[in-house]
């Protein structure tokens, strides 16, 4: 594989669609050596022994915030990737678009989205329906439970390894080659070694997933380390004690579980409901919370497809997430959770995916590669830089940390951040609905945090004014209108959302 360094002080962020000066013969990845975001691509190109030139922005620099390449992403984040006159600025998104996919994934997926659908060399989804399903949910565990947290909270990293250790242990010997979920789980282990010195001695199933991606020339060549913009002298010195980590990590879970259960415990089951045959297999059971926006994603999908379903409420503020039959299920005690015979999804962009593909009804996505793409990015605008930073644990962590008064500022800052990305990247795509005249993946996720932005946080929608168009359309939706908050049997009698 060829690999061109090209620095941002040579002036290349003017490689953008807008300018025409695309070269439409190769890849180019905007990318931080550090980033393990950029990392998971990485690894996809090497896999699929595509050539590309790595572009480096200096993210200590702020040369992500260089006008040049906020126009390739608006968010002003790595990776971002160019091939030819498409501009793709997400790493799930990217690795997609390299597979041929009937269904959507939306997280922080673009890359791999994009690279699996149009480059299907060694592709890096099994044709199993309920593995690819597995797969989306080690990658989203990852992308946006993890890594859009990591810097805030030692407890996410805490329990969503517990959850991953659960998740794949009785997948990962089946499977002979590095698939999708691998892109995320080894930059994301490697990263809470490197860099904040995590205790790996308690995942054992994960450890040893480490040792095998140290043998993979693919993986060894994308690490941080083998960039052409790392240090000379880089080493990710771990910035805390072990000890301390998980210390905090547990004390952190004190209180928020079942009576005597110890958070170890909690935290690794998912798949035994399935086994114990008491799923009803003739209808889908959807777990959810009336006020949720994760749900609401997955309950406008329902409706549009048609698809009948048993909700099952999970009353969030009760802490019935913590319920150990709900944690079989769900192992990060959120919801959405889907049950459709013995298949079990805990995760609203997986769920999506999968109705997606086995209820190909009024289908959420366009045939057009570009089209789908968008809708990728647009999806994980919200799922993993808006969403993961409103969550109840967030708000809970800054309102004791913090301050009570610092709540709403805060959500309001990465609302109106997002928002304003979404203005910029559907500005020249938008019909009626996101993306076109129909409704596609993108709406599921921008109605709902439309919805939160107005009701739940105050932000003024006047200066969104794309957006605001596209709340009034939904407004005329009946599938919309039924999932809303205030409609949902658990919604309290007088269920306002502010």
């Amino acid at each position: 594989m060829a690999l061109v360094m090209i620095s941002a002080h040579d002036n290349m962020f003017n490689y953008h669609a807008e300018s025409g000066d695309i070269n439409n013969n190769k890849l180019k990845l905007y990318s931080y050596w550090r980033s393990s975001c950029a990392q998971r691509v990485l690894i996809a190109l090497n896999l699929k022994g595509l050539e590309y030139d790595y572009i480096a922005v200096n993210l200590l620099k702020g040369e992500q915030f260089n006008p040049d390449f906020l126009k390739l992403n608006p968010l002003g984040y790595v990776p971002a990737l160019v091939d030819g006159d498409i501009v793709i600025a997400d790493s799930l998104a990217i690795l997609m678009v390299t597979h041929s996919l009937s269904l959507s994934l939306a997280l922080a997926l673009a890359f791999w989205v994009y690279l699996e659908e149009k480059y299907p060399q060694h592709p890096l989804l099994p044709s199993d329906l309920k593995k690819k399903a597995l797969n989306y949910q080690a990658a989203n565990v990852v992308c946006s439970n993890i890594q859009p947290l990591q810097n805030m909270a030692v407890l996410t990293t805490y329990v969503a390894y517990a959850v991953l250790l659960h998740l794949l242990q009785k997948y990962i010997e089946e499977k002979g080659s590095p698939d999708e979920a691998d892109l995320f789980i080894g930059p994301q282990i490697q990263g809470s070694i490197d860099s904040v010195g995590f205790d790996m001695t308690q995942f054992p199933l994960l450890s040893r997933l480490h040792d095998a991606y140290s043998e993979l020339s693919a993986f060894q060549n994308a690490g941080p380390e083998n960039q052409p913009d790392a240090p000379p002298s880089s080493v990710t010195k771990a910035e805390f004690k072990n000890g301390n980590l998980l210390y905090v990590a547990k004390e952190s879970l004190a209180g928020k579980l079942p009576q005597n259960m110890q958070p170890e415990r909690a935290l690794v089951f998912h798949l035994e409901i399935a086994e114990s045959g008491d799923i009803n297999n003739n209808k889908l059971k959807l777990y959810s919370y009336w006020r949720s926006s994760c749900s609401q994603r997955v309950r406008i999908a329902l409706n549009l497809k048609g698809l009948e379903y048993d909700y099952m409420a999970v009353n969030l503020l009760k802490g019935e997430q913590f319920n150990p039959d709900f944690l079989k299920l769900n192992p990060l005690g959120y919801v959405p959770t889907l049950v459709d015979g013995d298949i079990v999804i805990a995760d609203s962009l997986a769920i999506l995916m999968y109705l997606e593909e086995k209820y190909p009804q009024h289908p959420l996505l366009p045939s057009d590669l570009k089209k789908k793409a968008l809708n990728y990015q647009a999806a994980n605008v919200v799922c993993s830089n808006i969403q993961p930073l409103q969550n109840m644990a967030v708000l809970k962590y800054i309102k004791e940390k913090v301050s009570a008064d610092e709540v709403i500022p805060w959500v309001q800052s990465h609302i109106n951040k997002g928002f304003a990305a979404l203005e910029k990247l559907l500005k020249d795509s938008a019909g009626k609905y996101a993306t076109g005249n129909e409704v596609s993946l993108a709406d599921l996720f921008i109605a709902p945090q439309i919805d939160g932005a107005i009701n739940r946080f105050n932000v003024d929608m006047t200066q969104f004014p794309l957006l605001s168009r596209l709340h009034d359309a939904y407004s005329e939706l009946p599938a919309f209108q039924n999932a809303r908050p205030e409609n949902q049997p658990d919604a309290p009698p007088s269920s306002v959302t502010s």
